[in-house]
Order: structure tokens, then sequence, then C-alpha cells
């Protein structure tokens, strides 16, 4: 097992610095993004920073994550019984026709040697989060049990700008979920406020049986 991640982050380490010549340390990203996607997420940010092509690559993305979606694609790299060599193939048939760029390709090429392919579209989502903070974006998820009504998302938002740092904007993204019967959670960069009906009704359940 050690062995294998060795190989793996040799792997990630290589894609980094082998579309640079010389070869030289990773540009570290602004925030750290955790997990195997974040690792090639990190890589890509590297060699894109060092070529100057982090929107080029960025746009790239979006493109090959339409193509990994269509129902064909999509068909052959999540069957776990296609062969490696066949994803592979069908994969950079198919990124030939785009004529993306030689970094976004070499990309998928290591994704597809070392098997990964299945695992793009999060690769692509943590490189999107990396992206946002380049821009000085601030994620932001908030959701509630029903649809926020405009004046009262205006309202939230004036209110989130409060937590912004100056040269910051609020990427905000909002979900419902009846599960939380009212209220609403925030996530806005590392701060998580669960304001919702459900938890105050758990919190008031566990204070009751304490008391009991």
């Amino acid at each position: 097992m050690a062995a294998g991640l060795t190989g793996l982050r040799q792997k990630v380490c290589y894609f980094s610095t082998s579309v640079v010549r010389p070869a030289s340390q990773l540009v570290k990203p602004p925030i750290q993004v955790y997990g195997l996607e974040g690792r090639y997420a990190t890589a890509l940010y590297s060699a894109a920073s060092k070529q100057k092509k982090l929107e080029q690559v960025e746009k790239e993305l979006s493109r090959v994550s339409a193509l990994i979606k269509e129902p064909k694609m999509s068909a052959i790299l999540m069957n776990p019984h296609v062969k490696r060599a066949l994803k592979q193939k069908s994969m950079s048939d198919a990124l030939a026709k785009e004529k993306l760029s030689p970094i976004t390709v070499n990309f998928v090429n290591v994704l597809a040697e070392n098997g990964r392919l299945r695992q793009t579209s999060d690769v692509i989502t943590a490189f999107s989060k990396i992206m946002s903070a380049h821009r000085g974006e601030v994620l932001c998820t908030v959701t509630t049990a029903g649809s926020l009504e405009a004046i009262s998302l205006t309202e939230l938002q004036t209110a989130l700008n409060g937590f912004l740092a100056k040269g910051e904007t609020l990427k905000l993204e909002t979900k419902t979920d009846p599960s939380i019967l009212g209220g609403m959670i925030v996530s806005i960069g590392d701060k998580y406020i669960d304001m919702s009906t459900k938890a105050k009704i758990q919190k008031l359940t566990k204070i009751m049986r304490e008391t009991v």
C-alpha cells in the first residue's frame, strides 16, 4: 500500500514539473485542497501557473467536464470492467478532436495512466475551488428549507459581505433541503454556522434529556 502511494505521489509530482523546463518546486496554491483530488488539482495549478495559462486551463477543463458526462463516454469511464487502455484511448481520441492545450491533455493523460479517470470530475471541482481562491472569491453555501425571496437574498448577501477581507468577493450558492425544517445553514470559507430549526430542536432535545 505504501509503495502504491509513493508511486502515485511521484507521478503527480512528475506531471507538475515535466511540462516545465527546467523543473522547479511546486507553485503553492492560495488554498489547500485535501485528498487525492486535491493533490492532482494542486499539481495542475502549479504547472498552469508556471506557464501563465491558469485561465485557459480552467476554461478547457469545463469542456473536459462536459465530455466525461456525455452518455457514451461516461458509460466507458465509469464501467470498472472496461480495461484501462480502452478508457485511455477513448479519452485521448475525444481530446484530440477538442484541440486542447498540451498542459490540459497531459493532465488528463496522467489521470488515465494512473487509472483515475473516474475521479476527473472531483479533480476539476478541486481545481475550481483553487481558482476561486486565486481570484479572491470566497465560496459560501447557504442551505434553507425553501427558496429564499429576492429581498431576503439581498439582505443575506449584505450580511455575508461583512465576513470578507479587503479585496475578496463573495461567491454565493444557495441550496434547499426541506429536512432542516426552517432557518438556514451557512458555510463560508472555513466557517460553518448551523441556524436550522432542526439543529435547534436537536439541541433542545439534548438539554431536556440531560435534565431528566
